[in-house]
């Protein structure tokens, strides 16, 4: 996909007005694709240091994601191949120049400028290189969002299974069958994001997670717990199954053990003494009033938004999803997270990781 004229023009724009960008380079001869036509590239400029010229051919794009930065260098070494532009340095331009994109420069030969005045110019008679300066540039709120709180549950159902699929409604109905109550468009907005992230993969029309371990670590990174619109603690039987009963009448059929409560039935691990629940819907905290012990009491109950569809995706039998679990496991001590790596571990093997 070609970078907008507008997003083009905003970056010339800079480049002609901030010539000391890149100090102590300079710039000059900026010059944009519209002035001599070719729609193969962006554009021209030309730094200059100690009399010396160097003149790059740019390739510039929005976004720092890896297909979007991929797909930048792929048109860079076609352009490489032209005897037209022989005498020019091939220059992807992107907001910020992370370490992992100078590194695939780097492999391949090419060099890189940002729009925060750090750069990577390095030719077997001349290195420059600049990567100190802050990013201005942020687009972690984007990324963030197709990890947490309900879009995360598409990265949710494609963990649950080693499996590749045909459409995006294919992905869309089967969340449905789960209890994930999100739209059309919003699985095919996360899964465009999975795929410029080279998490997924959408080659020949097929669906494919590429990077599970990679799309768990980011839902933990941006795990986010549920919202709580009231907290009750009581006192209720030891044994799980005599709880159930009472929270079965008492709540009706919309709650789950939360994920820490629901480690025992994916793990080995001791027996809890105490226990949390989140509980969806109707707020039945009148009903508990004669199990309500603030001061003695081995269960509380949270009381979750309806809208926080994420915490009770694919839950059964009252029991947190395994990924749940694991996700709140890893927020927690370190014996949970002793615990949230074994889970982990069986989350992987699905996909022989």
């Amino acid at each position: 996909m070609r970078t907008s004229k507008f997003l083009e023009n905003e970056v010339f724009d800079k480049l002609e007005r901030e010539k000391q960008l890149y100090s102590p380079l300079i710039l000059s001869d900026v010059i944009r694709a519209e002035s001599f036509n070719d729609k193969g590239i962006d554009g021209f400029v030309k730094l200059n240091y100690l009399g010396r010229t160097i003149p790059l051919i740019l390739e510039i794009k929005n976004r720092t994601a890896p297909q979007i930065v991929e797909t930048g260098i792929d048109i860079l070494l076609q352009i490489t191949k032209s005897e037209n532009y022989k005498n020019f340095v091939p220059t992807l331009v992107v907001p910020y120049l992370t370490e992992k994109i100078v590194a695939r420069l780097k492999s391949n030969n090419l060099s890189g400028l940002d729009l925060n005045g750090n750069y990577f110019i390095a030719l077997p008679e001349f290195v420059a290189i600049r990567l100190d300066r802050k990013n201005q540039y942020k687009e972690s709120t984007y990324i963030k969002d197709i990890y947490s709180r309900n879009s995360s549950i598409v990265g949710r159902f494609l963990l649950r299974q080693n499996y590749t699929y045909n459409k995006v409604s294919d992905i869309f109905e089967g969340i449905q069958k789960l209890g994930g109550s999100i739209s059309l468009s919003t699985v095919s907005k996360v899964l465009k994001g999975l795929e410029e992230q080279l998490i997924v993969s959408k080659e020949n029309n097929k669906i494919k997670l590429l990077q599970p371990d990679k799309l768990l670590n980011n839902l933990k990174e941006n795990y986010i717990p549920p919202s709580t619109q009231r907290t009750i603690k009581v006192n209720l039987p030891e044994d799980m199954m005599q709880a159930k009963r009472i929270l079965l009448d008492i709540l009706g059929p919309n709650w789950i053990w939360s994920g820490e409560s629901s480690a025992q039935f994916y793990s080995t691990t001791t027996s809890s003494i105490s226990f949390s629940v989140f509980s969806k819907g109707r707020d039945n905290s009148s009903a508990l009033e004669e199990n309500v012990n603030m001061r003695f009491y081995n269960y509380t109950i949270f009381y979750v938004p309806s809208v926080d569809e994420y915490v009770f995706f694919d839950s059964g039998n009252y029991k947190a999803s395994r990924i749940q679990t694991y996700l709140e496991l890893s927020q927690l001590d370190k014996r949970e997270k002793e615990i949230a790596r074994d889970i982990e571990k069986d989350i992987l093997n699905e996909f022989g990781k």
